[in-house]
């Protein structure tokens, strides 16, 4: 067993000339509870039943000590608590009152006695490249020729999982392609969809 890792361009530095590159865990799909629940009934007593059973409670606990505000120590993997967000900005007291706080996301911080056995994992350059640094303007456009002759919409996710891209790299492409009028977001700005300009719609929007 090994972690598969390849190399992706660094965002450009400005001051800084030439492309310089980082490594990157290359990923092949995700763990299941069942498929974490049939190993562990493997190597234990317990049933897979039992396992997906305290999985499932495990997930409820987690949950309610969360909401409640507590951090939560898993020894052996690391630590959970919750962060928040406000889309306003406060300037006083009186902001407070009003302010609009939500849930933001759960942040996990691993255990050291987890990274410890991460330090001695094996390491291999991935023979499979999941990434799209040699991929020109002409072959995502042409990809999401293909995408809209089945479909009328694209996301960013979309577009980094259809060209294998990262996330800024999707993001560049499709401003690139709003501004090249090929694209237009039919959603908002905060979760923007996109459908297709046809030519014809590009060709009247330059005659209005």
């Amino acid at each position: 067993m090994a972690i598969d890792y390849d190399f992706y361009e660094s965002p450009a530095i400005k001051g800084k000339e030439g492309k310089s590159y980082h490594p990157r865990v290359v990923t092949f799909g995700k763990v299941t509870t069942e498929k974490l629940a049939q190993e562990i009934q493997y190597e234990s007593s317990l049933t897979r039943a039992d396992v997906k059973a305290v999985l499932t409670s495990l997930a409820d606990k987690l949950a309610d000590h969360l909401a409640d505000g507590r951090k939560i120590h898993l020894e052996g993997i690391g630590y959970l608590s919750v962060s928040l967000r406000c889309d306003k900005e406060i300037h006083n007291h009186e902001d407070m009152k009003r302010a609009p706080v939500a849930f933001k996301a759960v942040n996990f911080r691993a255990d050291e006695e987890l990274k410890k056995k991460l330090r001695r994992a094996k390491m291999e350059r991935s023979t499979i490249r999941l990434h799209s640094m040699t991929l020109t303007n002409e072959e995502i456009d042409a990809k999401l020729a293909e995408h809209f002759a089945t479909h009328d919409t694209i996301t960013r996710r979309q577009l980094q999982h259809l060209c294998l891209l990262r996330e800024s790299t999707a993001l560049r492409h499709i401003h690139r392609l709003v501004e090249e009028g090929k694209l237009r977001n039919v959603a908002t700005l905060r979760n923007p969809v996109y459908m297709e300009v046809k030519s014809e719609e590009s060709n009247r929007d330059e005659m209005v």
